[in-house]
């Protein structure tokens, strides 16, 4: 009886990875990826959008680049097949960029909610 599932350690580390990767890009979704906005929150509105906006581009452009060099990673190891289940290790690795595309899209639907929210307030005239 003490024997284990062959793989089972690979298998559970590619699905943390997985889960690390896309749960990433449902934070950036929902607005909880890590952020400290105290001085923001002082701000009058009008800057509030600017600096939501820079946020959100450089989230954007944090992607592109792990989305780059994701990709030379890939072409270099991705062929090295996993010892226990002997699986290709691109099945582990091409999560990273499967998060970093959810990541711009969710980027680009925050990028239009700000800019959207931000043309619709009403100016104060004082």
């Amino acid at each position: 009886m003490n024997q284990s599932i062959t793989g089972a350690n690979e298998i559970v580390t590619i699905l943390f990875i997985y889960t690390t990767s896309i749960g990433a890009a449902v934070s950036i979704g929902k607005n909880e990826h890590i952020g400290i906005d105290v001085f923001v929150n002082i701000l009058p509105d009008k800057f509030q959008g600017a600096i939501k906006t820079l946020q959100i581009i450089f989230i954007f452009t944090l992607h592109i680049l792990l989305f780059i060099y994701c990709l030379q990673w890939i072409s270099q190891t991705g062929g090295y097949l996993m010892p226990a289940t002997g699986l290709p290790r691109l099945v582990a690795i091409v999560s990273i960029p499967l998060g970093c595309v959810l990541c711009f899209l969710y980027c680009v639907i925050a990028l239009i909610d700000v800019i959207d929210i931000s043309s619709t307030k009403p100016f104060n005239k004082s």
